[in-house]
């Protein structure tokens, strides 16, 4: 009786340990897929060249994919693209940085990003300058580091001092809709160490106002400071300043923020900006010891000159513009939604006219103080 109550059972589990071979073929095929993370997109005659890149492997830098071809749409091109990928099958469900050469078409591309199924709007979008996506992505990377590792190291430094969400594909095209205007990190080529190795690496060079799909204004990297302070997106930022000996302080700044008050004269126009910046500092490091309260006071005062002078010159950009890359005119209506509705002119139109109050306060920290 037991022997027959055996064999039923074997019997039963035969069916199932065929499935073995199947699941083995499937670990295989796995084994075959590749994960594209980062995308880059130039203009070719016409149409798109797009450029696909892996991640790392095991073998590092080595062990990356990158292919490109050329398509009238992006579609087309990532079509052929997979197509002459026959050893490997690529995967495109999980990119997650999307770099476009200084002459692509901005608007249309993103048009593109929201009917896409494999791309999403939460990826950073990066504006290259002085170089295409193709050879950036070709080119940097060096050890156990590819392309999409060096862009996850700019993010994460950029998101430590401020909020690299600011600058994903989504925000991009809200900003776009909402304002007419937009910021676009920019990145160049460059070497990865001063050692005389051919290395190259992705560098930040600051941002690109983008008005009526086109590139209207370049911004350097000391630009972020007040983007951050006036977008409330702010981080940990240092900033160096000259002490009243002329010798260069560093300070360590953080917990910023700026409100935006507009006012209104008696017909209901909008007149003016009252901006007030806020944040608190620490100092890292000063030639001066000991430290006193008049050089702390003073040094204060010399703190805050510098960053409303960064400030400052990133408004009168804007006026001049008549770009609202700021989103100034979301806070505005935050303020006063029912005066904000009944503007004739479009608030950007207004900007040269405004008039702009500024007030910037710190407090200083001295928990890092060397006494």
């Amino acid at each position: 009786m037991k022997r027959r109550l055996l064999l039923f059972l074997a019997a039963a589990f035969i069916p199932l340990l065929c499935g073995c071979g199947r699941l083995r073929g499937s670990f295989s095929r796995l084994e075959e897929l590749r994960v594209v993370q980062t995308l880059g997109v130039d203009t070719a005659g016409s149409g798109l060249r797009l450029t696909l890149a892996t991640a790392a492997g095991d073998r590092g830098a080595d062990d990356v994919v990158c292919l490109s071809a050329e398509g009238p749409s992006l579609a087309a091109a990532l079509s052929r693209v997979q197509s002459r990928s026959t050893e490997e099958t690529l995967f495109c469900g999980h990119v997650r940085q999307l770099v476009m050469g200084e002459d692509v078409p901005l608007e249309p591309l993103l048009e593109t990003v929201c009917r896409s199924a494999d791309l999403r709007l939460d990826m950073p979008l990066w504006l290259l300058r002085g170089t295409s996506a193709e050879a950036l992505m070709s080119e940097v990377g060096n050890g156990s580091r590819a392309v999409t590792e060096v862009l996850n190291a700019v993010r994460g430094e950029l998101d430590a001092r401020s909020d690299s969400r600011a600058y994903t594909a989504g925000q991009i095209l809200r900003d776009l809709q909402r304002q007419g205007s937009a910021l676009l990190c920019v990145l160049r080529g460059g070497a990865a160490a001063e050692d005389g190795t051919d290395a190259r690496t992705a560098l930040p060079a600051g941002f690109a106002v983008v008005k009526d799909g086109t590139v209207c204004s370049w911004l350097g990297t000391e630009a972020l400071l007040g983007i951050s302070l006036l977008r409330n997106r702010f981080g940990v930022q240092e900033l160096t300043v000259s002490d009243r000996s002329g010798r260069p302080a560093t300070l360590e700044l953080r917990q910023g923020s700026s409100r935006v008050r507009p006012v209104w004269d008696e017909n209901g126009a909008l007149r003016g900006l009252d901006i007030t910046a806020r944040f608190t500092a620490s100092l890292l490091e000063t030639a001066e010891s000991p430290l006193s309260e008049p050089y702390i006071d003073d040094l204060t005062a010399r703190l805050e000159s510098a960053v409303s002078e960064r400030l400052r010159v990133l408004l009168t950009r804007s006026k001049s513009l008549q770009a609202d890359f700021l989103g100034l005119g979301s806070r505005v209506e935050a303020a006063s939604p029912l005066a904000f509705r009944r503007l004739e002119t479009p608030f950007p139109e207004l900007l040269p006219t405004l008039e702009i109050s500024l007030t910037v306060q710190s407090r200083l920290l001295h928990e890092y103080d060397l006494h």
